[in-house]
């Protein structure tokens, strides 16, 4: 397992600014999903950053929670919401903090995938699936390159890879290259809007 294992390595990131997954503001295809689909219920942010989505959801009358590893990058986010908002942006371990299950509506997706080791993959998905409700929305951003675990992160999905990955889990309902893209990811991000399923286990 690498150093962005460890909460250190992206408090080292952010505290010296080499964060180039931070779009800056808040992306075109969730401004549009937000305009179609207000008052949204209960909105999980994994591995949220600085946070630039965290308002917008909120705004759009969704309740808002936003978890991060980076304390770094958990304080920057509090500094940008709201005062009602920063005791819902939890510095923790998305994988160990004590959701509830099944306590979301909704939970979007912004280079968290990406980030983490492709051994937790599996983790991942599982983790999503038991706080998604069934029939809640899974939301956000994938990225779509074929790369060595040894180089990321970013770690992309191979192509199909995503379809073995959350199969039965979760019913794709829309899939559209990401009209303004983070550089870094040239063109290989792609959004997508999915249905989570009644499948256990």
């Amino acid at each position: 397992m690498s150093d962005a294992t460890e909460p250190q390595f992206w408090d080292t990131r952010y505290e010296s600014k080499q964060t180039p997954w931070d779009f800056g503001s808040v992306p075109t295809a969730l401004q549009a999903y937000l305009k179609k689909h207000p008052k949204g219920g209960r909105v999980l942010i994994p591995g949220c950053g600085v946070g630039h989505e965290i308002q917008a959801f909120a705004a759009a009358g969704y309740e808002v929670t936003a978890i991060d590893f980076s304390s770094v990058a958990v304080e920057a986010a509090r500094a940008k919401v709201d005062a009602a908002l920063t005791e819902k942006i939890i510095a923790g371990d998305f994988f160990q903090h004590p959701f509830a299950p099944a306590s979301f509506d909704l939970i979007y997706e912004r280079t968290f995938l990406c980030a983490i080791d492709p051994a937790q993959r599996t983790a991942y998905r599982d983790r999503v699936a038991a706080l998604l409700r069934p029939g809640g929305a899974y939301i956000g951003y994938f990225y779509y390159q074929k790369t060595d675990p040894k180089d990321g992160p970013p770690h992309g999905l191979a192509w199909g890879e995503s379809d073995l990955l959350f199969a039965r889990h979760f019913l794709l309902l829309r899939d559209i290259p990401s009209p303004d893209g983070l550089a870094i990811f040239a063109g290989r991000e792609r959004w997508q809007e999915s249905r989570r399923t009644t499948h256990v286990g």
